[in-house]
């Protein structure tokens, strides 16, 4: 499966100003993004000219966990330890929101604003799922989803212990979390604590042996086919940094 030991690296709280479309992954490019500078997509695959858009809304989840299965054939090589200045194309900042940042083992010309995400030190070398997921603050309640593909140059195999990210918003399933465009208002931060915990092991191959993690259940409301391949997909991501920060999504 796509996300087998896949690790969380990254969970932030964004704070922004409304501006007028959606949010999407520039740099590393996620897959398929028509940007300048971006490879283009794999055989038998088009740009996606609404990778900007959510994968869910309303609570009901339309496309997968990264929109698009099929990794580039090019990838962007970082060292373990490096920091990724991940940038974004802001369309409708929809009041900032949650955002979180995962890694995945598993072989199987905008303007905006950059964050930094750094990769742990002891990752292993490997092919790598750069993964990024919002859940925003304002307006029908949505999950955004983004893949990089990119090569971490890293130890000759290890381990790296976390805990899962989380797939608010993706559908009823792991349920709904309201509107939050006031400091003050409930804005579900308390469900990040009730992620699962997983280890991810790789080999000195860069091959990916295995991940343990706590049982996860899942359950038989589940709307679709993407929906049941989710929760499979989640018993593999791990978190290694978890931060809440306030970061100015905003129309340039």
């Amino acid at each position: 499966m796509l996300w087998k030991n896949t690790l969380l690296i990254a969970a932030v709280q964004l704070a922004a100003l409304v501006a007028h479309a959606h949010v999407d992954l520039t740099t590393p490019c996620a897959r398929y993004q028509s940007a300048a500078g971006c490879p283009p997509p794999p055989a038998g695959q088009a740009i996606d000219y609404n990778v900007n858009g959510p994968i869910s809304s309303g609570g009901i989840n339309t496309e997968p966990l990264c929109k698009h299965s099929v990794p580039y054939a090019k990838r962007t090589t970082y060292k373990a330890g490096d920091s990724i200045a991940t940038g974004y194309g802001i369309g409708s900042a929809h009041g900032g929101g949650h955002c979180q940042w995962a890694l995945s083992y598993d072989p199987n010309g905008q303007t905006g604003v950059t964050i930094p995400v750094t990769i742990p030190k002891d990752a292993p070398s490997g092919d790598v799922t750069f993964m990024w997921l919002w859940v925003n603050a304002i307006g029908i309640r949505e999950l955004y989803s983004n893949c990089a593909d990119i090569r971490i140059e890293g130890s000759n195999g290890g381990t790296v212990t976390g805990v899962e990210p989380l797939l608010a918003n993706f559908n009823t399933t792991y349920g709904l979390i309201p509107e939050f465009p006031n400091p003050t208002d409930p804005d579900g931060h308390e469900l990040f604590d009730t992620r699962k915990s997983i280890t991810v092991t790789v080999q000195g191959s860069g091959t990916t042996t295995g991940a343990a993690t706590n049982p996860s259940s899942s359950s038989s409301s589940t709307q679709n086919k993407n929906a049941a391949r989710s929760v499979d997909q989640m018993r593999s991501f791990t978190l290694l940094i978890s931060t809440i920060c306030f970061v100015l999504f905003a129309s340039l």
